[in-house]
């Protein structure tokens, strides 16, 4: 008889130093954490991640508005549930999976930041950044973003029957897309990302090789409404989005490439880019079914943009694409 299944509890700390976060990455690995590990059974556990930052503060103070027990000073960040441990690797056999602790806190002014960190080097990420850097496990990341944008802790839970330990088990609602895209909508103003974005909605509008008129009207309707896209002229808008229409019925092949083409504008602008393909997921959701079709060209669009399809993949396709 197999042993009963555990649960892993992990704590987890986001350094924020300046306008940067403070992240570890093993030699050789592409991937981030944030420093932190294990909670042994009867200890508390803002003393076990004090204890496991021992060696990455070397003496200097983590400060935050609100003391909390031994860590001086650190805000509750959110909880993530995932399988495998906190890096995303599997799991041992007893333990179905881990609850990851986070919080946040402010590395002290003018101090410096060591090397590394229980063999692990320290890298400074642009909190700008954040989108488009591989850290995981991807639950942990999708609560990290989160609160680098409004500061606003979330729970991550883990959806029954999750396989993969590198895809959320939940996906946003389109509620929460909108209101994400929203949040940001002052940085998301350039012609370029106007550009990328109308493709992205010709794209998924046609994503079955035709165009049904109520689409075209609703796409026009939508576009000339979304709190986001009416920074632009609406006229603009529906010339440009009519002519990718245009294209993509009339030579699907070409008018993909173009669209995507349009689309690659915004590669080197992680919120740009984010923006573009959480946009390309509204419009493929508003009317309460994203096909397969859809979702295949908004991964195209993930991998002309250079993003990490393990995380921006829609959830039932796999993450790479043969084509």
């Amino acid at each position: 008889m197999s042993p009963p299944a555990l649960i892993r509890l992990e704590a987890r700390l986001l350094v924020r130093v300046g306008d940067s976060v403070l992240l570890a990455r093993s030699p050789g690995d592409d991937w981030h954490e944030l420093p932190g590990g294990p909670v042994p059974p009867g200890e508390n556990t803002e003393r076990a991640l004090a204890r496991e930052l021992a060696g990455l503060a070397g003496g200097v103070v983590l400060r935050g508005p609100a003391p909390v027990g031994p860590s001086g000073g650190w805000r509750f960040l959110g909880a993530a549930e995932h399988a495998g441990d906190a890096l995303g690797n599997a799991a041992a056999p007893q333990v179905a999976h881990t609850l990851t602790i986070l919080f946040a806190a402010d590395w002290s002014d003018g101090a410096p930041v060591p090397p590394t960190w229980q063999g692990r080097d320290l890298v400074l990420v642009d909190a700008g950044l954040l989108v488009a850097t591989r850290l995981r496990p991807l639950p942990v990341a999708t609560a990290v973003r989160r609160w680098v944008l409004d500061e606003w802790p979330l729970w991550r839970g883990m959806a029954s029957g999750v396989g993969n330990v590198g895809r959320l088990g939940r996906r946003l609602s389109v509620a929460s897309l909108k209101a994400q895209l929203a949040a940001r909508r002052e940085e998301l103003r350039g012609n370029a990302f106007r550009d990328a974005a109308v493709a992205m909605c010709a794209l998924v509008t046609a994503a079955d090789g035709r165009v049904d008129p109520a689409e075209r009207e609703g796409l026009r309707a939508f576009v000339a409404s979304d709190p986001v896209m009416s920074h632009f002229a609406s006229d603009e808008l529906e010339a440009l989005f009519d002519a990718h229409l245009t294209r993509l019925v009339s030579d699907p092949t070409q008018g993909r490439a173009t669209a995507l083409a349009e689309i690659a504008k915004v590669r080197n602008r992680p919120a740009e880019a984010a923006a573009v393909i959480a946009l390309g997921e509204v419009i493929g959701r508003v009317d309460g079914e994203f096909v397969v079709s859809e979702q295949a060209v908004v991964l195209d669009a993930v991998n002309v943009l250079g993003l990490d399809p393990a995380e921006f993949a829609p959830a039932s396709l796999p993450a790479t694409r043969g084509d």
